[in-house]
């Protein structure tokens, strides 16, 4: 026989929080994305959250990629910036996460190697004044051309619960229990859909 010897429970708190990032998933267009030197487009080929990813295709520029821009943040928060990330067939790849003043000035990074499966990854930040900023997702060094696909994008404000990502947040999701969560809703939109911040309810059980 064969036994199981390492595994894990965990349990998912629902917290309140709010997703800045006003098109997080790419569902309806590229808005508020750009590429560096290269170029980004929406992708049905993989995605990890709703239908789409953006695809980006970069140059042999070392710290091509792309990033979204801008978002509010407000002196005096710590801000977590968490994104999806998939670099088929490439596992050894170094890439990077960054948020970065308006004029590409990185505030605040984390670098990871990429495993050629989706990444979830995270870069914490404390901002200094009440302003504007990008979130980039480029390459870390390499020379290479191939595509890699990044979804899902979330910069959330860290409560008094502590300095940590939350798992996902776009108005578009549904709660776990059906028609038992619809007052209030789980998820919402701020404004228009794939336009807006987005906001989860602590009363959710999705």
């Amino acid at each position: 026989p064969t036994f199981l010897t390492d595994w894990r429970v965990s349990l998912i708190v629902p917290y309140a929080r709010t997703n800045l990032v006003t098109n997080p998933s790419l569902e309806l267009a590229t808005t508020g994305w750009s590429a560096m030197a290269g170029s980004v487009a929406r992708s049905t080929t993989y995605s990890f959250h709703g239908a789409y990813s953006l695809a980006v295709t970069p140059t042999a520029a070392t710290t091509d990629g792309c990033y979204f821009g801008t978002v509010s943040l407000t002196s005096g928060t710590t801000y977590a910036a968490s994104v999806k990330v998939l670099v088929p067939n490439a596992a050894g790849r170094r890439y990077r996460l960054a948020i970065a003043t308006t004029a590409g000035a990185t505030l605040a990074e984390t670098s990871f190697i990429a495993t050629g499966r989706w990444q979830w990854v995270t870069v914490f930040y404390t901002e200094t004044s009440s302003t504007t900023r990008r979130v980039y997702i480029t390459k870390n060094g390499g020379t290479e051309t191939a595509v890699f696909y990044v979804d899902g994008l979330q910069v959330e404000a860290c409560g008094s619960e502590g300095v940590f990502a939350t798992t996902y947040i776009d108005g578009d999701q549904q709660g776990l229990l059906g028609a038992v969560e619809l007052f209030p809703a789980p998820y919402q939109w701020n404004g228009a859909p794939h336009a807006s911040t987005s906001t989860r309810s602590q009363q959710t059980r999705a």
